[in-house]
């Protein structure tokens, strides 16, 4: 077995394809082994560590990122959504509903602890501030009749592509900021931009109308003017959270950017692989799927809803907003995480948009006298109210930003095998004659364990017998064999003696 072993051992040094093996196996001296033991050694552990530091690489999971940038013949135009720093027309509404608002929706938003504003909620008398019915029993009903609203005294000019626009070509969505209009919101057949540059793409003079501001300078918006936002069509707004401002007496210009964003899945990128859907949007976006946790967790514990969150529950009144919507948000925002809580994940694959804005002054003396005679604005007027808005494509260009993951299968596989090919000489075919040489180890190791050994061979009354009559055949066999023989060197002798007396006889 031993020999059978040592021959395996040798033959399988000799033909593999690993290097230094056949150089360990056919070494002349002691020496030259140990030399040849030493080099293959030093080799397979840089190896062993080189192959572990590739596989690390793959498992960190490192991605890279490709920009890929395409002009473009047309550019489809993003939703554009505007929103005023006012919530409520102060010729739209009464002092008593001010004065409701002042105290469930304002105020309240001052008294942080919790038992502080439960307190003023029960000391307050509610029935006596006489509010209107609307603002009681329908705010949202009420925000959209008295708050920002776009006709035709707001709206003192628009254009799309040069051609003229109205406000009809606007749609109504309640944001944080009550009423706000959206531009290009069909999901459809959105407008596109054939031709660069400014005045190609949406041009709107609005009167943000000053006087008419209720916001409380304590708790309410400070600022006064316009907020605007560039979106995908089938995203939500917030303007809140990414909008724009736009102060009046200036000419802001918003070049605008769009970029196609396609994120690797999990572990490698963010987004989820699964396509998801949204209950109340056609289409998975990250704000849409925030503003339908955010909903579920309001309804849940106050069961209604803000009007600026989707849903089917009844909207909010301002009492309810003050007592339980606002706490409720705030303690969710401030335990938890609101990405892992909601579980949303950024789009594995959507378009953004982004806008570089740019001022200069506005109007121009000429164009001030211009105005006055058209609009009946004076300068003074202009300066304070009326807003210059530009947006528009400075380049038909689109943009695509595609992760790629740094180290893919095929690129662990070929640093794996490059390490070993470099230092050992270790290929498929390598690897395919340890598994032969193994195979026939063990056969070989199995078959002689199996075979018994003459010691331990138990001996039957048929097996004596047969021994003992061969035995008794070979002896037989040999006493006839010397018969035989000795028969016959009597004849030769006899033949011979007979020989030599005819010899003798004739001599």
């Amino acid at each position: 077995m031993g020999d059978t072993q040592d021959s395996l051992d040798h033959e399988f040094a000799n033909y593999t394809t690993c290097h230094g093996a056949s150089r360990i196996a056919n070494a002349k001296n002691r020496p030259h082994m140990a030399l040849w033991t030493l080099v293959f050694l030093a080799a397979f552990g840089i190896c062993t560590w080189q192959v572990v530091d590739r596989i690390q690489n793959y498992f960190a999971y490192r991605t890279g990122t490709e920009i890929n940038v395409q002009l473009e013949s047309e550019l489809t135009f993003p939703a554009v959504t505007i929103c005023n720093f006012n919530r409520i027309r102060d010729s739209a509404t009464t002092q008593n509903d001010l004065a409701y608002l002042g105290a469930a929706f304002y105020i309240p938003a001052l008294l942080d602890d919790p038992e502080t504003l439960n307190e003023f909620l029960q000391e307050v008398d509610w029935d006596g501030f006489n509010a209107s019915t609307a603002l009681l029993e329908d705010f949202a009903g009420y925000v959209r009749q008295n708050g920002f609203v776009l006709d035709n005294d707001s709206l003192a000019e628009c254009t799309w592509r040069g051609r003229k626009c109205y406000a009809d070509n606007f749609t109504h969505v309640f944001t944080e900021y009550g009423n706000c209009w959206t531009f290009n919101g069909d999901k459809d057949s959105p407008l596109k931009q054939t031709s660069p540059g400014a005045g190609n793409g949406l041009k709107l003079i609005m009167d943000i109308l000053t006087d008419e501001y209720t916001e409380d300078p304590i708790t309410g918006n400070l600022e006064y003017g316009l907020v605007f936002q560039v979106h995908d069509q089938h995203e939500p707004p917030r303007p809140e959270l990414v909008g724009t401002a736009v102060a009046p007496g200036s000419h802001t210009y918003a070049s605008t950017f769009q970029t196609h964003v396609i994120n690797q899945p999990t572990p490698w990128g963010q987004c989820d692989s699964k396509k998801r859907s949204l209950t109340y949007y056609d289409k998975y976006t990250l704000p849409g799927c925030l503003l339908e946790c955010r909903a579920a967790i309001v309804a849940s514990v106050c069961k209604c809803r803000p009007m600026y969150y989707p849903g089917v529950l009844d909207y909010c009144t301002p009492l309810n907003l003050t007592a339980c919507v606002l706490p409720t948000l705030a303690a969710f925002l401030r335990e938890s995480n609101e990405f892992d809580t909601c579980g949303c994940t950024v789009p594995c694959e959507y378009t953004a948009y982004s806008s570089q804005v740019s001022y200069a002054g506005y109007p121009s003396e000429k164009a001030a006298r211009f105005y006055e005679t058209v609009f009946n604005y004076s300068s003074g007027y202009m300066s304070k109210n009326v807003v210059l808005l530009d947006v528009y494509y400075h380049e038909l260009r689109s943009t695509t930003l595609e992760q790629f993951k740094a180290v893919d299968v095929s690129g662990l596989i070929s640093d794996v095998g490059g390490q070993f090919g470099f230092f050992i000489g270790v290929s498929v075919i390598t690897f395919w004659e340890f598994l032969e040489y193994l195979v026939m180890k063990f056969s070989a190791f199995f078959l002689f364990s199996r075979k018994p050994s003459n010691s331990n061979k138990k001996v039957s009354n048929k097996d004596v017998l047969k021994v003992d009559n061969a035995m008794v055949f070979e002896n037989a066999a040999a006493e006839v064999a010397e018969k035989t023989e000795s028969t016959e060197l009597s004849t030769i002798q006899t033949k011979s003696n007979g020989e030599k007396a005819a010899v003798l006889e004739m001599t």
